[in-house]
């Protein structure tokens, strides 16, 4: 909020820095990078430390069981940070079409006027049909979460199917003894169990990796004007004028603001 106060004029030109839209980016930005900070990193932490875990156990009772479990789960991997991908696509393409919030803040600033023109309808329309399209984008996003949701919870069984045919086929021709074998079965087991405890944490922390960019965007960003903070601050005394001043803002360069202004 600090720089967006030394912004330049131009930057709250571009309609995608109305003040509705970054009114909505504060209010909600910084609540939803709060996942990637409290006990929901901590629980994907355990989850992190107990799959590899459960590798190193695997490959020391029966590496033939920790190879396949362990392609399982890179696979599961891929397929995760895939959806990932997909998903903050659509984050920030709902980021930038957000209409609804720019729309509500504006209508209650502007309600007394709104009031007074007879025109509450018309603009209720204008919020119904931007919260719409604001449902839909969530209702597309949400289908892929639950595919997500449904591949990460039901993977302990597709680890169990694939592990306990390899095992039995390792027991039968005599490669490691059965109690290896069982040990290496159990520990992959365990490490698809910590990936489901942790899956569920997934929509979330994607939506706080799109949400941090966005904000760390606005924090970063320098002004055109240049960063006030810097350079000489000389002691200004005697008589200015301003002699013939043009100005235009860098979005409508061609509409002049001010030309040929003189004053003392």
């Amino acid at each position: 909020f600090r720089n967006l106060l030394y912004q330049d004029a131009s930057y709250f030109d571009n309609p995608a820095h109305a003040p509705g839209k970054l009114i909505t980016r504060l209010a909600s930005d910084a609540p939803n990078i709060k996942a990637v900070v409290d006990a929901r990193m901590l629980q994907v932490i355990y989850a992190l430390s107990a799959i590899v875990a459960c590798i190193v156990i695997a490959f020391i009772y029966c590496w033939q069981v920790a190879i396949l479990g362990t392609s399982l789960i890179l696979l599961l991997a891929f397929v995760m940070i895939g959806l990932a991908y997909k998903i903050s696509i659509m984050n920030i393409e709902q980021i930038k079409n957000d209409e609804a919030g720019r729309i509500a803040i504006e209508i209650i600033e502007n309600v007394k006027t709104i009031q007074l023109l007879t025109r509450c309808d018309m603009f209720f329309d204008h919020y119904e049909t931007a919260s719409k399209q604001q449902k839909r984008s969530e209702l597309k996003k949400g289908m892929i979460e639950a595919i997500n949701y449904s591949i990460t919870q039901s993977f302990m069984y597709f680890m169990m199917c694939f592990t306990y045919a390899v095992g039995i086929r390792v027991i039968y021709q005599g490669d490691k003894s059965s109690d290896d074998t069982f040990k290496g079965i159990i520990a992959m087991m365990l490490g698809a169990v910590a990936v489901m405890n942790s899956a569920q944490y997934f929509p979330e922390f994607v939506k706080a990796k799109t949400a941090a960019g966005m904000l760390f965007n606005i924090i970063y960003r320098k002004p055109r004007t240049g960063d006030l903070m810097e350079g000489d601050r000389p002691e200004i005394r005697g008589n200015i004028l301003f002699e013939n001043v043009k100005f235009s803002y860098p979005q409508r360069p061609l509409q002049p603001i001010m030309k040929g202004l003189q004053w003392t």
